[in-house]
């Protein structure tokens, strides 16, 4: 954001003509599969063998770079189960982006963590939906589950020094584990976490995951409280809202219980990711972000350059629709860019003032 403000009549200008400013933070899907059974996402259910060559990933990450990326964030799926990984997040590291990972941590044996950690990763978030063993076994849909992540999570703590990585826990709160998160800031102190974030969960597999209002408000009350305390004297957390998912208001509750975590911050307001961020799926293929995944399709690497796909006419119809009461239909279900967007809205509002 401190790179967006020294610039910011630049960024006035790629907003109002509808252009790309830089695509800042890029994420990236190594792979659609997975060695858990979440309860909460499809990766498993579904067979999607197809991803880019190691080849064709470097070229990629080569691009954006010379686009001026800063950062990139390889995903899955589970993406330890490219044996390619660590390849290439060293050569995106050499390439001058920051390399940030999300992992189930499972499969990192202390050699899989020296390697990984020796390439230049800096962030891993490993997804930890519980302190209580048996609540994220559950969730994950695989005994053991909790117990090897804590056992990666330690053998990464362990290498950490051999590099600059900084750890953290993602957390997805259902209706299976809202009342057992008090706990959670004291398990990242534990692992060596330095970081939390938790998220909402995206109803769309059918189960019925997302809680209550009546859950909601209990979580409210008697858990969120508990938990902003010891997060917020860890350092675990910047802002008290990180620890409401659902929002702490009425009014944003019932956004929440809903599914709309923007809690309505993009009623009347913009979402700036098309002019800063993208999505590169498995197959190659370039997307707003991970919340619109699905569509509309912005373009394709497999045999064209990335730059064709950030100044191609699909994406500026889609900032076009940024600025307007269109939006996209996931854009409301999504909390991923709130902190970035608030940052970016007062960047042009002050550049306006002067």
């Amino acid at each position: 954001m401190d790179e967006v403000a020294a610039v910011a009549p630049r960024f006035r200008e790629a907003y109002e003509r509808l252009e790309g400013f830089r695509p800042l933070y890029v994420k990236i899907k190594l792979l659609y599969g997975c060695n858990l059974r979440c309860q909460m996402c499809n990766h498993w259910r579904e067979a999607r063998p197809r991803q880019l060559s190691t080849e064709r990933l470097k070229e990629v990450l080569g691009e954006l770079a010379g686009l001026g990326c800063r950062k990139v964030h390889f995903t899955g799926g589970e993406p330890t189960l490219r044996p390619d990984l660590e390849e290439l997040v060293a050569h995106a590291s050499a390439a001058g982006l920051r390399v940030c990972l999300t992992s189930n941590g499972t499969l990192f044996t202390r050699e899989r963590a020296r390697r990984i950690v020796e390439a230049g990763l800096r962030g891993l978030n490993v997804s930890i939906d519980s302190p209580v063993p048996a609540v994220h076994d559950e969730i994950r849909g695989v005994p053991g589950a909790f117990e090897r992540s804590i056992e990666g999570l330690k053998n990464l703590r362990k290498e950490s020094h051999r590099g600059k990585l900084r750890l953290a826990l993602n957390t997805v709160v259902t209706r299976l584990n809202w009342h057992t998160l008090a706990e959670l800031p004291k398990l990242a102190l534990k692992v060596g976490a330095r970081g939390i974030r938790l998220m909402g969960v995206d109803d769309h597999t059918g189960l019925g995951l997302r809680p209550s209002p009546e859950q909601i408000a209990a979580y409210n009350r008697d858990v969120a409280p508990l938990l902003l305390e010891s997060a917020r004297l860890a350092g675990l957390i910047a802002g008290e809202e990180e620890a409401f998912p659902f929002g702490r208001t009425p009014e944003e509750a019932e956004c929440g219980s809903r599914g709309e975590y923007a809690l309505g911050y993009y009623r009347d307001r913009p979402c700036f990711a098309p002019f800063t961020h993208a999505l590169l799926d498995h197959e190659g293929r370039v997307f707003t972000c991970c919340m619109a995944r699905g569509e509309p399709l912005l373009g394709d690497v497999r045999e064209r350059p990335f730059r064709d796909a950030w100044e191609g006419e699909p994406y500026r119809r889609v900032r076009l629709a940024m600025k307007t009461e269109a939006k996209l239909p996931p854009c409301h279900r999504c909390d991923d860019f709130l902190d970035e967007n608030r940052r970016l809205q007062r960047i042009l509002e002050m550049e306006t003032e002067t």
